[in-house]
């Protein structure tokens, strides 16, 4: 035992409070210099009497081992006055723990103080307080894509209703109406046998600020329905005449001077119309020239009255066009040719060249004597020229600008092609191309003489056609009454509501009527 080596003695060091380590290590290239640390501070409850405490109820702080603890002299420099203000600290980023070395009492606007000095933007920090996200405001949807979601609900349960009124709508795009046109309809289970039912669609857009109408809304063969009341519009698309199959069409309280020509064609004989509102509308009202056969004819009807039809005709009644062609209409509609204005020779860009001045309602120049939605009717023994030719002769060829816009209109880049036009070029060419993109979104235009489309009509003038339905013996019972308009004469508001201004339009100065229509002859009446 005695021959066992002996340890060594450690030496207590006063200065440093430790045992010296005196024994030499080994240096390692890889491992960091040692560094010292202060000794251990503790505190102490072992005795619990009121000496353990000083003045600001904070314990007393020991420092060294446990073997040799002696007071710590700092223990009362530690304490911060309560009247000493705190000093604000500056956040410094330690890259190697990558953590903010701020205190847990720091306020949020010192934090975002000293972002603003150091130019930090941080939106997680900008998006948090106090640990509550706060919320972003969510986006409205617009009016049209609320419509789009509506009419998506509709498809998807089977509603052939389909009610944007009172929307806000100011646009409607063919995108939004595209999907009606394969609406379904869900057909009804009687005893395990499946039955196919055709769809009714039924479009009310009234009481909004529209002031078009996309052309895939001409295109819905199921609609019989079409509510268009209180709106924007100046003019319909001629595509409305592509509705065959529509029953009920209120058109009222617009801005409509007039309707197309291709709106006869909801009283031929393959039409199912069979409600029609057209007032109230400022439209174009004829002004008769003094001893005109129809003043007269207006005047008979005033003063004498007009016998109400009884009974439907025996058959279709027809009118003679120009062309040669008959025109069939419907039974249950009464539609005779009245009068036309001259006609009207417009430019290759549309300006009026010759022919009469369509008064506008809005004009401060319109004359005093003459009312603002009347237009004088053209003498059917006056003959109308077109205009000198530039060439030799009058031809039904379009021009190069006309062939152009049709190209045009046949681009999928439409929409853009004004921005492709060089700053040279003449403002007039980005409002004609505006003008075929408005044109191919509400569905194009035909000649309403040959047929031919075209971008820029080269003639134009308005027809008066008297429009009436035919009462049976069943509306008459239901109608009549002591105050009914039918037990009395007319008066020459209704006269004047009867006859409705078409506007028709033609794709050369030789696509125009050579004489004027005459009125058609009906059959003789059933009076019972």
């Amino acid at each position: 035992m005695a021959d066992e080596p002996s340890l060594p003695k450690l030496s207590w060091d006063p200065a440093t409070e430790s045992f010296p380590n005196n024994r030499t290590r080994k240096r390692v290239r890889s491992s960091p210099p040692p560094v010292s640390s202060d000794p251990a501070i503790f505190s102490s409850d072992d005795n619990p009497s009121a000496d353990n405490y000083t003045q600001d109820r904070r314990k007393r702080k020991y420092r060294g081992p446990w073997y040799q603890q002696r007071l710590a002299e700092d223990s009362i420099s530690d304490v911060v006055e309560p009247t000493q203000k705190k000093s604000k600290r500056t956040l410094e980023r330690r890259y190697d723990s990558g953590v903010f070395m701020g205190s847990d009492g720091t306020d949020l606007d010192e934090i975002m103080d000293v972002m603003q000095d150091m130019d930090i933007k941080s939106p997680q920090l900008a998006l948090r307080q106090f640990g509550n996200p706060i919320q972003q405001p969510i986006p409205i949807p617009t009016a049209e894509k609320m419509a789009r979601n509506q009419i998506a609900r509709c498809l998807e349960d089977g509603d052939e209703t389909i009610d944007l009124s009172s929307s806000t709508l100011t646009t409607l795009s063919n995108a939004t109406i595209r999907p009606l046109a394969t609406f379904t309809c869900v057909p009804p289970v009687a005893e395990g046998v499946f039955s196919q039912l055709e769809p009714k669609l039924k479009v009310f857009l009234a009481s909004n600020a529209l002031k078009t109408l996309p052309a895939e809304l001409f295109k819905l063969e199921s609609l019989t329905a079409l509510s268009l009341r209180s709106n924007s519009f100046k003019e319909l698309p001629p595509a409305i005449g592509n509705l065959q199959g529509l029953k009920e069409l209120s058109i009222s309280q617009n801005r409509l001077r007039f309707l197309p020509f291709e709106i006869l064609e909801l009283f031929s004989v393959q039409s199912c119309l069979e409600n029609l509102q057209l007032h109230p509308n400022p439209f174009y009202e004829p002004q008769f020239p003094p001893g005109h056969l129809e003043v007269e004819e207006i005047q008979n009807k005033i003063e004498l009255g007009s016998r109400t039809r009884t009974r439907p005709r025996r058959g279709a009644v027809s009118c003679v066009q120009p062309s040669g062609t008959r025109r069939s209409w419907h039974p249950r509609w009464k539609v005779t040719y009245k009068a036309r204005t001259e006609i009207r020779y417009l430019g290759l860009g549309g300006e009026l060249v010759k022919g009469a001045v369509f008064p506008d309602s809005s004009s401060p120049t319109h004359p005093r004597n003459v009312p603002r939605n009347s237009l004088l009717v053209a003498n059917p023994a006056q003959p109308h020229y077109p205009p000198e030719p530039r060439g030799a002769y009058h031809s039904h060829a379009p021009s190069l600008l006309e062939v152009a816009l049709n190209s045009c209109s046949n681009s999928p880049q439409l929409p853009r092609l004004s921005s492709f036009l060089h700053e040279d070029c003449p403002p007039y060419l980005s409002e004609l191309l505006a003008k075929t993109a408005a044109k191919k979104e509400s569905g194009g235009s035909k000649c309403t003489m040959c047929n031919r489309n075209f971008i820029i009509p080269r003639a134009e003038w308005i027809e008066w056609w008297e429009i009436t339905k035919i009462l049976n013996h069943k509306t008459i019972a239901s109608m009549a009454s002591a105050a009914s308009p039918l037990t009395h004469m007319e008066n020459e508001r209704d006269v004047l509501e009867s006859m409705v201004p078409l506007m028709r339009r033609s794709c050369s100065w030789l696509c125009v009527p050579q004489q004027q229509e005459s009125a058609c002859q009906p059959d003789e009446m059933d009076i019972d």
